[in-house]
């Protein structure tokens, strides 16, 4: 029998389509924030316009953290809403403007100068707001469209179109670099990231989506930000595994500690030029299409735990292999074992949470997950700053390795949702 508050697509075509449109959006949008890889291209474009070493750290986990910001006190009046996709469009569209705004302005602004990298560094702050607010409806409304088995193969599916598309965006800003270095190049990098989200916001309309009941709670939820947040440790101690879960996100960011600099330290060692940051752009995409197979199959099989304790494993063992690495080849393959790892985590751990929350109070769950997660960025990102400031890349690998393996010891505590009877509404 279907839990109430639940709701599936009214048929098999419905279902396809909405699989298939949720595949090609997450793809598109992926693919298209690849042009401004937050791993590798954003970090060395702040330091080329001056940036200080602790905005370069931020560069990574900016986006992840607005995005988080912003989710926790819109979840409530998400959850009343009958219908999730006129919200998913309406803030999807402003939440790509930035990038337009900022090509534009980088492209035909001649007096910028020295407000280049506010415009830089502000884009996907103000672009992971406008998401943060877009992002709990749309979790929401694909958690409802996407039945269970089938939410691992379509993240993992996203992820491998994303990496066929970062292939290519690789070679383009090696290209766009070489030809265009400096502000007129990242203008372009801009508006080729805005093509394509433009794109995934386009391939959301045939989406079909029918009503669903709202909430019994949903009253209750409908409180002030200052309730919601009072609310959040008992919101979160409902659940067992969810503390726990908040532990394993806040000790798993090992990958972008070392992800702020490693493009840095990386053409700094071998004397490469900016612009063939594009090939580890595309070396990392290649390493998504591994990742996200293998995330695929172990996701549809034995659900998010298992892809997420491998992406544990791997981050532990690329974080003691970082400092050994010496020439371009090297870092190539660094950045291939980066994707593997990076897609493992993201989706093992959106299948996992979804799976963990329980229907009922799901949205507002994954948003308070998500901000407490905002903390952990923030203090990943600061405490990466600081150790780069000493110029210790093998302390930085080290610290980023032991989180990551506190992370994994948290992670074999859980049990695995798909394994315990079907979660309380």
């Amino acid at each position: 029998m279907q839990a109430k508050g639940q709701h599936q697509p009214r048929g098999h075509g419905d279902l396809r389509r909405n699989w298939i449109c949720h595949v090609l959006e997450g793809g598109f949008y992926m693919g298209g924030t690849a042009f401004l890889a937050p791993e590798s291209v954003l970090p060395k474009m702040v330091q080329s316009l001056g940036g200080s070493s602790w905005i370069i750290a931020l560069m990574p986990v900016v986006l992840p953290a607005a995005f988080a910001c912003a989710g926790l006190f819109v979840a409530p009046r998400v959850e009343r809403l009958d219908r999730f996709k006129p919200w998913v469009l309406t803030f999807g569209l402003l939440q790509r403007l930035p990038y337009l705004l900022t090509g534009l302005a980088l492209l035909l602004w001649d007096g910028a100068g020295r407000w280049l990298l506010p415009l830089v560094v502000l884009t996907p702050l103000l672009s992971g707001l406008l998401g943060g607010i877009t992002v709990v409806a749309w979790m929401e409304m694909v958690t409802r469209m996407i039945p269970e088995k089938w939410r691992a193969a379509g993240w993992s599916a996203r992820y491998v179109m994303q990496a066929v598309l970062g292939i290519g965006a690789g070679v383009a800003i090696h290209t766009l670099l070489e030809h265009f270095p400096g502000r007129h190049g990242y203008g372009w990098l801009h508006l080729a990231t805005f093509a394509l989200l433009t794109l995934s916001w386009l391939v959301q309309l045939p989406m079909r989506e029918s009503p669903h009941p709202r909430q019994e709670n949903a009253g209750a939820l409908t409180s002030t930000s200052w309730k919601t947040l009072r609310s959040l440790p008992s919101m979160l101690a409902s659940v067992p595994s969810l503390p726990k879960l908040v532990a394993v996100r806040f000790l798993g960011t090992g990958y972008l500690m070392l992800a702020a600099f490693l493009s840095i330290h990386a053409l700094g060692l071998t004397q490469r030029p900016e612009s063939d940051e594009g090939h580890f752009v595309t070396w990392q995409a290649a390493g998504t299409v591994v990742g996200s197979v293998l995330a695929a199959w172990a996701g549809y099989h034995h659900g998010g735990k298992l892809p997420l304790m491998l992406s544990r494993l791997i981050c532990v063992g690329w974080c003691l292999w970082l400092p050994l690495c010496r020439g371009f080849a090297d870092f190539n393959a660094a950045y291939a074992v980066l994707g593997v790892g990076l897609f493992l985590d993201r989706v093992g751990d959106l299948t996992l949470t979804a799976e963990l929350c329980p229907p009922s109070k799901r949205s507002t769950l994954q948003a308070m997950l998500s901000f407490c997660n905002v903390l952990s960025l923030l203090a990943s990102a600061g405490l990466a700053a600081l150790i780069w400031r000493w110029g210790a890349l093998s302390g930085l690998s080290l610290c980023a390795a032991a989180m990551a393996a506190l992370s994994g010891g948290i992670l074999a505590s859980i049990p695995e949702p798909r394994k315990l009877a079907p979660p309380p509404l």
